[in-house]
């Protein structure tokens, strides 16, 4: 099973002291004052905050808007944390988030929170498509045999391969209890897979020592509840561990292209990868799950620091290795920026003067002609029959346009980009396909 984590918020994991919370780190509070929200009144306003440096979220709420002025504050932010405040006025009132023009949706920004901040927003038509995501929360109920022991979950959409998110609850408190997990977006089949730690170990292992079962479910839209009782129909959900990367004093790196990628040393497996198009501040995570008991693995990573949209050997770019052994399952990894590169020869990284596919690679060729106006050509290759997604982004890592986003045959293709609508600048695009992912930048001139 693949697993691939873009900058995407498609990982953001939120619990409580309940459980069913947000996160048990003590937060401050952060105040959103609206003015002339009239042209939205009696519709639902819906806000999230997400921290800047995990791309997880830290709280949202749901609020009936019932005047043109009024305040909505959240526990949500830590001293010296950066955030993107996220919401939307639900303009055609079905209940769900549909991209603007059809709801009304804005992105506000948080830097270096001091505690108890407040910020001003006045309605304007300057809209962002905040791709707005659902919650999975699963209620479970008779879990007595387990109090007290370690529950872990994951939601994986299957459909895609892809595990949108996870959560560790340390010791059971009680026999019911909601878990909630933010992140559903895409439709598709998804899996619920979780374990209690009936043998106590801290791992994973084969029921019926640990206890372990599967639940499954398509998604369409909006958030979607679960139960799940108590039983003994257990299922070897074959566990995979999570990777955290803590990297820290970015500061030489923030606005470049990021990426990172963790290979199994004995057959040089990709088990994971993670791309953020604009390193956003000095300090940040990245979790990349799947990985297997007792297994070195290395970690390589690299900032593009020549800006092309490509990997560079260094010192072009600045590039990175470290490595792990899993005998502990979850494993933190803490990276202090340095000046001692590493050629990681990251793969798929084609170079600009490349001006050949191989139908049997994964290649993204620079845009033609670049820089461009009104339109250019991106072509690129495929070396299966496979789901790609094709998008443009901006450089603070909104997305702008979907181009490519279904199954495509082995081989050759191009797609056409327009500019109509775009403002001069430059913009990233990005093929994912698999766990796989390529990034090249584009430049329109108008």
């Amino acid at each position: 099973m693949k697993h691939y984590l873009t900058f995407k918020l498609f990982v953001a994991i939120f619990f409580s002291l309940m459980i069913t919370g947000f996160s048990s780190v003590q937060h401050e509070n952060v105040t959103v004052n609206f003015s002339n929200m009239s042209p939205h009144l009696n519709q639902n306003l819906y806000l999230r905050v997400i921290d800047k440096s995990t791309l997880r979220e830290t709280d949202r709420t749901v609020v009936l808007i019932s005047s043109a002025n009024f305040s909505i504050t959240l526990p949500a932010v830590e001293v010296g944390g950066s955030y993107f405040i996220d919401f939307f006025a639900d303009h055609n009132s079905n209940g769900l988030y549909d991209a603007p023009p059809t709801d009304h949706a804005w992105r506000m920004n948080l830097n270096n929170a001091l505690g108890n901040d407040t910020i001003s927003f006045s309605h304007n038509a300057n809209f962002t498509d905040i791709k707005w995501q659902y919650v999975l929360t699963v209620n479970f109920n008779g879990m007595t045999p387990h109090i007290g022991q370690m529950l872990e979950l994951k939601v994986e959409n299957s459909t895609l391969e892809k595990e949108i998110g996870r959560i560790k609850i340390p010791a059971i408190a009680s026999a019911s209890f909601p878990v909630q997990i933010v992140g559903l977006i895409e439709p598709g089949d998804y899996s619920v897979e979780f374990y209690a730690d009936h043998n106590g170990n801290g791992l994973y292992d084969v029921p019926p020592v640990d206890h372990a079962w599967k639940l499954s479910f398509n998604y369409t839209a909006g958030n979607v509840d679960l139960s799940f009782t108590h039983n003994t129909s257990f299922v070897d959900i074959s566990w995979k561990y999570l990777l955290t990367v803590n990297l820290s004093s970015m500061n030489p790196h923030l606005g470049q292209l990021f990426e990172l990628r963790v290979v199994k040393v004995e057959n040089s497996e990709e088990v994971g990868r993670f791309s953020l198009p604009q390193i956003l501040v000095s300090n940040f995570s990245v979790f990349i799950p799947g990985f297997d008991l007792n297994k070195d693995y290395n970690i390589d990573f690299y900032a593009d620091h020549n800006g092309n949209g490509t990997y560079n050997p260094p010192p072009n770019d600045h590039a990175w290795r470290l490595t792990f052994n899993s005998s502990k399952g979850d494993f933190v990894s803490n990276f202090t920026h340095n000046t001692n590169f590493t050629d990681i020869q990251w793969p798929g990284a084609t170079a600009v003067e490349d001006e050949t596919i191989a139908v049997d690679k994964y290649s993204l060729e620079q845009n033609y002609p670049n820089p461009f106006n009104p339109s250019t050509t991106i072509s690129f290759s495929i070396p299966a029959n496979q789901f790609v997604s094709l998008k443009l982004y901006n450089l603070i890592g909104q997305e702008i346009k979907t181009l490519i986003n279904e199954n495509l045959e082995k081989g050759e293709h191009t797609v056409q980009l327009n500019a109509e609508g775009l403002s001069s600048g430059i913009y990233l695009y990005k093929l994912e396909s698999n766990n796989n992912s390529l990034v090249r930048k584009m430049t329109l001139l108008k």
